[in-house]
């Protein structure tokens, strides 16, 4: 099946071990509880990551202040936002445009086909306390475009708010001279 043994469902255990004439015939059901007895998941799966920086005191202090800023009473004239980006987003627009349902039985019908229209990359900030999204779309992913989301918020903002707690990651884009002038 070209992928780890460990994966495999019920299903696709009981098909191989017939194939390989290990028995006759075998039910899922009959795996399944193989399994159970045994007390084994292979289809389930836990995925984790090895940081590139160790889980140290330090990154307990910069958890523990995230965490603190995220949850402690905030004054009128502030406010926290948590700023990403997904980039390479593929917008697949139809051939087709989608048609309504229509009376006499005539479902919702749309075209499968689509085409391809570049790659958009979307920068955003969640308001985390009232769950307000700022965010534009971008054809590139530089500086320039972060300091044009940091422009949008600048205008967008109620002027009673004076201190913006930005959270972002360590992506160059956020960290730059341009964007620690700001």
């Amino acid at each position: 099946m070209g992928r780890s043994l460990s994966q495999w469902d019920g299903t696709e255990l009981a098909r191989e071990l017939i194939a390989e004439g290990i028995v006759e015939e075998i039910s899922t059901a009959t795996v399944r509880r193989i399994l159970a007895s045994h007390q084994l998941q292979p289809w389930r799966q836990h995925g984790w990551l090895y940081p590139k920086q160790p889980r140290d005191a330090a990154f307990y202090a910069t958890v523990s202040e995230l965490i603190a800023l995220y949850t402690q009473p905030r004054r009128r004239d502030e406010m926290v936002l948590s700023v990403d980006e997904k980039t390479s987003l593929q917008p697949r627009p139809r051939l087709s445009p989608t048609l309504p349902a229509q009376p006499q039985n005539i479902p919702h019908r749309h075209e499968p086909e689509s085409k391809r229209a570049g790659a958009l990359n979307r920068l955003a900030a969640f308001d985390t306390r009232s769950g307000k999204v700022y965010g534009q779309g971008y054809e590139r992913k530089r500086q320039r475009e972060f300091m044009a989301v940091l422009e949008v918020l600048d205008a967008e903002i109620d002027e009673c708010i004076r201190i913006i707690h930005l959270v972002c990651d360590h992506v160059s884009t956020h960290h730059g001279q341009e964007v620690r002038k700001w």
